[in-house]
């Protein structure tokens, strides 16, 4: 079984049932929870994955994950994985329904990371620039690493841009040690 191939289907499908009804937003809420449920849970995916487990003691624990409140579109979706024995799959279909909501609503992930802690201002300043320029909505996660000594380094989806100070130190670097190299 191509569990890549199952959890996009699967998450188009809940993508295209909760916008219907619309509650994509609550479901893509639900499946960030969970998301990092199973990150911080690796007991959870064993557990489904578990044959001697009951659907109703799986369903239970899908419930019970998610934050134990979830809505009719979420508990429809948490029967068919059941009916179909896809319940497996969860973690990749949550992460793949991410996917597929932040294209469809036209979202970038990224992550901004930082010599030092950057003040509000700032971050909405440089946000508000960068979704100009990719056109679509930026949700970033800042990260501090005193290492890269200043300057910032900004990943979107498959696009890096290093302006931070260690990268320009080590390029000029490199520069003096390839003109040394042509003088011997």
């Amino acid at each position: 079984m191509n569990i890549g191939l199952i959890s996009v289907r699967y998450a188009k499908a809940l993508l295209m049932f909760a916008q219907n009804n619309n509650k994509e937003d609550e479901v893509y809420a639900k499946a960030k929870f969970l998301q990092d449920v199973f990150v911080n849970t690796k007991a959870l995916h064993t557990a489904l994955e578990n044959p001697l487990l009951s659907k109703q003691n799986k369903r239970e624990l899908i419930i019970t994950a998610s934050g134990g409140k979830v809505s009719d579109v979420f508990m429809r979706f948490i029967n068919l994985l059941l009916e179909n024995g896809r319940e497996a799959c969860l973690q990749s279909i949550m992460l793949q329904y991410q996917e597929v909501y932040n294209e469809s609503k036209n979202i970038i992930r990224g992550t901004l990371i930082t010599a030092v802690e950057i003040d509000d201002a700032t971050m909405s300043m440089l946000k508000k620039s960068v979704e100009q320029k990719v056109e679509g909505t930026l949700e970033l996660e800042k990260t501090v690493n005193p290492e890269i000594l200043g300057g910032f380094i900004l990943d979107l989806d498959f696009i890096r841009w290093d302006a931070s100070l260690s990268r320009q130190l080590n390029s000029i670097r490199n520069q003096y040690i390839e003109r040394n190299r042509r003088i011997i």
